[in-house]
């Protein structure tokens, strides 16, 4: 089935009165990435057939893991009206900090616990200043990059530090044949969908991100939200830092860096806005999946490395351009029934 024929599909559905306008504009979204999924996997089948197998697949998702765990945390920060662009650096220095707290003989809970809370604590001082002192969230998160990332680099000495023992869990570890990263992801996914799209608290957000104004005049705690979010997105980039560091068996100073970019990237392709008040769980996490399955085939179809961060900025510029032409299409259609 084509783009133009699945489209036609929901505006048909939509017709009968089957499905609900916000059901048929997450479909219009939704069905295009599955679509794009379909077709880059079996190009890549084509070349090569052990794309498809198991072992790949499974590869993909835990390669994706760490991006996937940002993406719900950004996610929810975006649909809120607001961007974290220091996530990256977060990852970085949580998995430093990670590694060297195993070589140290703290516990694996006691690790992933204080990663945490250092990404809730970083998280909170970013709330504070933006919702408080209305600074942008773009140019102050922007400068936690370099600040967390020049953190992360000394307590590192600039070099990756190895993990002979501690949070083999997360390199090795599975349940039901479900590697332990994905597993991460998916209890991360789950919190973050239920929260978003299941609570009071979900609808808050998507009120603040519409429109900041309205929301507080119908009594809604903006800067509440606002901390909630930052905090949430903060504990997840922990998070991630611990899982990267598991995955790879070492903590990287490096290890974050670009994340951001390719988050970002997943959830605009997953039809978020960056204007906020629209977005998904799911959208994103199609958005993430469709990144891995890029990277995979580029890596199947041979095509050099040099040409990846080529096709993560392509795709980033194709989804925002797509993005901001559904909303003009949108306000049209208020204008006209107005």
């Amino acid at each position: 089935m084509s783009t133009q024929e699945s489209g036609s599909l929901i505006k048909d559905l939509h017709r009968r009165k089957i499905l609900t306008p916000t059901i048929v504009e997450n479909l219009q979204v939704y069905v295009p990435l599955i679509f794009i999924l379909v077709v880059l996997s079996l190009i890549a089948f084509s070349q090569n057939s052990a794309f498809l197998k198991s072992q790949n697949l499974t590869q993909i998702l835990v390669a994706s893991s760490a991006v996937g765990i940002l993406a719900v945390g950004q996610t929810v920060l975006l649909v809120g009206g607001m961007l974290d662009l220091s996530v990256g650096s977060l990852v970085s220095l949580g998995s430093v900090v990670a590694a060297k707290m195993v070589l140290n003989g703290v516990s694996d809970i006691i690790i992933v616990v204080l990663a945490i809370a250092l990404g809730c604590v970083v998280g909170l001082l970013w709330g504070v200043i933006v919702s408080m002192l209305r600074v942008p969230p773009f140019i102050l998160t922007l400068g936690g990059l370099a600040v967390l990332s020049s953190l992360a680099l000394p307590i590192g000495k600039s070099t990756p530090i190895p993990l002979p023992n501690g949070l083999n869990w997360l390199q090795t570890g599975s349940l039901f044949s479900v590697r332990t990263p994905i597993l991460v992801w998916v209890i991360a996914v789950v919190i973050g969908a239920v929260l978003l799209h299941f609570t009071r608290f979900g609808r808050n957000v998507y009120a603040v991100g519409a429109n900041e104004e309205a929301a507080y005049l119908s009594g809604i705690s903006v800067t509440r939200v606002k901390i909630s979010l930052f905090i949430f997105n903060g504990a997840l980039g922990g998070l991630a830092g611990v899982v990267i560091a598991g995955r790879v068996g070492a903590g990287d100073p490096r290890g974050g860096v670009g994340l951001e970019l390719i988050t970002i990237a997943a959830i605009v392709l997953g039809g978020a806005s960056l204007a906020g008040g629209r977005g998904t769980i799911l959208g994103s996490i199609l958005g993430v999946l469709v990144l891995g399955v890029v990277t995979s085939s580029l890596t199947f179809l041979n095509v050099p490395d040099t040409y990846d961060q080529f096709v993560f900025g392509a795709i980033l510029i194709a989804a925002v351009t797509v993005t901001a032409v559904a909303e003009m299409r949108r306000r049209g259609r208020v204008r006209r029934r107005i």
